[in-house]
């Protein structure tokens, strides 16, 4: 299928359409076709009744009707506009003229005991010698005051002079405007445009047209009249233009490409289109395709402005719904400090946290993703949040939640949605911490320069119902804190479309040493990698939890010195370098101080020397 092809394709999608709106060829005759019909029985009648009174010798009778039958035709074309009104009345008055001059020529040349042989044999020469110079005054009238199509011009002229001062009003409009003046111009039955947008009013009919049909490319080679009962094409579109009778089109062309047809019927009168009739139309055709392009381009970019406008509101929900069923309060856990974060993209996605408080002071920690973008997947990131909620209450075994959750989403989720979800119970006196994954990314445990996976693998709620999801156990010490974060942040990408990725990740994770928060810290080296101007393909949502030291308390650890008395131990040993050790053990513990820069040097610098001192 060749290029221009396919972008006529529409054209005759709608061309198709509207040409079959015009129906049967028999149609119910409207109010004007049965005046016609009136007026043209009632001449036909009066001719017939003075014809027979002439052959019965009724000579006023006859005269009567032969003076009532210009009447009759002249109101005939003036209620039905069977021809233009000017045009008939410049041709009475020259036939007025004629049939004047011939009889006076009649009268000087014959006298009344001329036979009448005669002078009908001389008035008929007369008539025929002077029939060439009727034609001739004829034709200069017609051409020297436009008689034939003045009103055409004004008409097309005013036409495109609306198009140009109310585009805005779009493509149907302009199109309902052309046709009238198509049709009362040209004294068309039918008179339609076609145009290439796709309609949207319920009354068309919808009928499929190949885009390599052979009427696109011949109406793009010959931009002129179109003579549709003339043309020979194995075409289902010139078929069906014939079948309704239609009689010519004009190709809508504009910078070469075919944006609709101006399609004709039979002229009123009967009539074949005269050449003056085709170089309007053409003159019609040629202004109107550049103003209805302009009409089609404003429509579209119309169109385009309504779905941002749909696309924001939806997206505007979506983000509504999001932050309506995120935790508003994070909960204080003695000697431990939580910390979320959470950026949707432009387009939100389905990323979730949550936080559980339940009996004897066990907290459940739950992140996760949905699948998919938008409303749909707020709506089933809200409906795993009430799921969640329900299923933790008397569920200790984070295994046993997924599975309950995983049950009832499935009969509910829209097909080819899933959901992501780690969730974990911590026993914040122990330290203790069990968990289970169904298909989310596992977070990262830091702990003693190093950073470790927590691995558990299993399915994501939502596409088996039954499965099972297994449970596992670790310990955090004193100091240790764990990353969660969704698939937002590894598939970052830079301007080289490369992935910040997991390796970096662990490994910027395992760096860190120095006071500057966790997640600031991840924040910032994801700004480093991205770069400045960085389009966010997806929610970015990150969770670090941190057991804090055991610091002793005053009264623990008598022996106060301005005041301050804070206490931490541990055993280094004796070995040079692990003054490197002490320093960042150091700086873990005062992390929830927040220390200014200077401060926090200062005291890795007292700390280093303190070390190195007691190991000489």
């Amino acid at each position: 299928m060749v290029t221009e092809g396919k972008k006529a394709m529409p054209v005759f999608q709608v061309s198709s359409r509207i040409v079959q709106l015009t129906g049967p060829v028999k149609k119910r005759p409207t109010g004007v076709r049965r005046w016609r019909y009136f007026f043209l029985r009632l001449a036909v009648g009066g001719l017939i009744i003075a014809a027979v009174s002439t052959l019965f010798g009724l000579a006023r009778l006859s005269f009567l009707f032969f003076l009532l039958l210009p009447v009759f035709v002249s109101i005939l074309i003036s209620r039905t506009y069977l021809y233009n009104r000017k045009i008939f009345l410049f041709r009475a008055c020259l036939a007025l003229l004629y049939f004047s001059a011939v009889t006076g020529l009649e009268l000087l040349t014959h006298s009344p005991r001329t036979e009448e042989i005669i002078v009908v044999t001389t008035t008929l020469a007369l008539a025929v010698l002077f029939e060439p110079a009727r034609n001739y005054i004829q034709a200069f009238f017609e051409q020297r005051f436009h008689l034939r199509n003045d009103e055409a011009i004004k008409a097309v002229e005013a036409f495109t002079s609306t198009l140009r001062e109310e585009i805005d009003p779009g493509l149907d409009e302009s199109s309902k405007q052309v046709q009238p003046e198509a049709h009362t111009d040209a004294y068309t039955q039918e008179a339609q445009v076609l145009a290439g947008e796709k309609p949207t009013s319920t009354e068309y009919v919808e009928r499929a047209v190949a885009g390599d049909d052979p009427l696109l490319a011949y109406a793009l080679g010959h931009p002129g009249v179109v003579e549709v009962e003339r043309l020979q094409l194995d075409s289902p579109v010139l078929q069906h233009l014939k079948a309704n009778q239609v009689e010519i089109a004009l190709p809508l062309v504009s910078q070469g490409e075919l944006i609709g047809l101006l399609t004709l019927g039979s002229r009123l009168n009967g009539k074949e289109y005269a050449r003056e009739d085709r170089i309007l139309l053409n003159t019609l055709a040629t202004q109107v395709a550049p103003a209805l392009r302009v009409a089609q381009l404003v429509q579209a970019q119309q169109e385009q402005m309504r779905e941002r406008e749909r696309i924001e509101q939806e997206l505007r929900t979506a983000q509504a719904i999001q932050q309506a069923f995120l935790p508003k309060d994070i909960p204080l856990v003695a000697g431990w400090q939580l910390v979320p974060y959470y950026q949707p993209a432009r387009e939100v996605g389905g990323d979730f946290y949550d936080f559980f408080l339940l009996e004897d002071g066990w907290l459940g920690l739950a992140i996760g993703d949905v699948t998919g973008k938008g409303i749909p997947a707020a709506l089933v990131m809200a409906t795993v949040h009430t799921m969640l909620r329900s299923a933790v209450q008397g569920m200790i075994s984070p295994g046993q939640v997924l599975a309950r959750v995983n049950d009832l989403l499935a009969a509910e989720i829209p097909a080819g949605m899933f959901v992501t979800c780690f969730y974990a119970l911590l026993d914040p006196k122990s330290g203790r911490l069990r968990y289970a994954n169904a298909g989310h990314e596992p977070p990262y445990r830091r702990h003693a320069g190093s950073a470790t996976e927590l691995s558990a693998t299993g399915m994501p709620l939502g596409l088996m119902p039954g499965t099972r999801y297994d449970e596992y156990e670790a310990a955090l010490a004193p100091g240790e804190s764990l990353l969660f974060y969704s698939d937002g942040l590894v598939e970052a990408h830079n301007p080289r479309r490369e992935m910040f990725g997991f390796p970096r990740l662990q490994t910027l994770l395992a760096e860190h040493s120095n006071g500057t928060p966790l997640i600031d810290f991840v924040l910032g080296e994801l700004q480093s990698f991205t770069g400045q101007g960085w389009e966010q393909e997806d929610d970015v949502t990150l969770m670090m939890l941190q057991r804090t030291a055991q610091l002793l308390s005053m009264n623990d650890q008598p022996g106060e010195q301005d005041g301050l008395n804070l206490l931490l131990e541990w055993t280094v040993a004796s070995v040079p370098g692990n003054e490197q050790q002490a320093m960042e053990r150091v700086v873990e513990v005062v992390l929830p101080l927040h220390l200014r820069d200077e401060r926090l040097a200062d005291l890795k610098m007292a700390v280093a020397e303190a070390v190195m001192n007691a190991m000489e």
